[in-house]
């Protein structure tokens, strides 16, 4: 039987340093807390990539590119569908805001310290970590400035800081409709396990059109989406050259049963 903490007999350990088949460590944290509450596929293989990643001499920091997880040969061979040409990139995306969303990631910006704006560095700003406590509290320090930046994060870069990333989704609900509460961000989730990212966001502008700011209506719009089909709704939207829906027009319609509900 094996010692605690270490891996099986042949692979890599403490005890075994030279073995050419050296194992990847996953909190138990993981299994006990993420692992029975992930739904989706794809989050669950980003995790795993994820901490295959860290265990890899590339990323000895502990931090992970975001575009490392999107174009990492083995999660896209995880997730791909036979038949499929296209690598599955926009499952992986899913799969990333999931993990994040749900704080089993923490998910954060590189951004050049300037009073007069916020500067982005470039498209690999965008950086990854498992939400141990122990990182949580790393990457705290690290916002304050009492803990020094991984190496990664400041190879060729000087007056750069961190900034915490929330996934679009919650970014887009905030602006358009309000605060992300503990229950709103639990509905938020399960919305991007079921529909598109963009099916979301649509969903969002459509309901902020009508001036119907509540997830409800929000919801109703991805269940009426996925029970009859988006049809020609989303190419005329799309067609109408910058001018939105119509409330007017489109209250006569097949809307007209969510947008005319009272929302006493």
């Amino acid at each position: 039987m094996n010692e605690p903490g270490y891996c099986e007999a042949g692979m890599k350990t403490p005890k075994n340093p030279d073995s050419s088949n050296p194992c990847v460590a996953i909190p138990r944290d993981f299994f006990e807390h993420a692992l029975p509450v992930i739904r989706d596929i794809a989050e669950l293989q980003v995790m795993l990539a994820t901490f295959r990643l860290i265990a890899e001499p590339a990323w000895s920091d502990g931090v992970v590119l975001e575009t490392a997880l999107l174009h990492d040969d083995l999660l896209r061979q995880s997730l791909h569908q036979t038949g499929a040409a296209a690598p599955p990139v926009a499952d992986i995306q899913r799969g990333i805001d999931l993990a994040a969303a749900r704080g089993t990631l923490l998910r954060f910006r590189v951004v050049q310290s300037s009073d007069e704006a916020r500067e982005e560095l470039d498209d690999d700003s965008v950086w990854l970590m498992p939400a141990t406590p122990e990182n949580q509290l790393r990457l705290t320090l690290m916002q304050r400035g009492e803990a020094s930046l991984p190496t990664q994060l400041r190879l060729g870069r000087h007056g750069v800081r961190i900034e915490p990333e929330r996934p679009n989704i919650f970014r887009l609900y905030e602006q358009n409709v309000g605060l992300v509460s503990p229950l709103i961000a639990d509905q938020l989730i399960e919305a991007m396990s079921i529909y598109p990212a963009t099916w979301i966001e649509d969903a969002i502008e459509l309901a902020v059109s009508y001036n119907r700011r509540q997830w409800r209506y929000i919801q109703r719009i991805l269940q009426r989406w996925a029970t009859e089909g988006r049809g020609d709704e989303a190419d005329r939207r799309a067609g109408h050259s910058g001018k939105g829906a119509v409330p007017e027009r489109d209250l006569r319609g097949k809307y007209a049963s969510i947008f005319r509900t009272d929302s006493r």
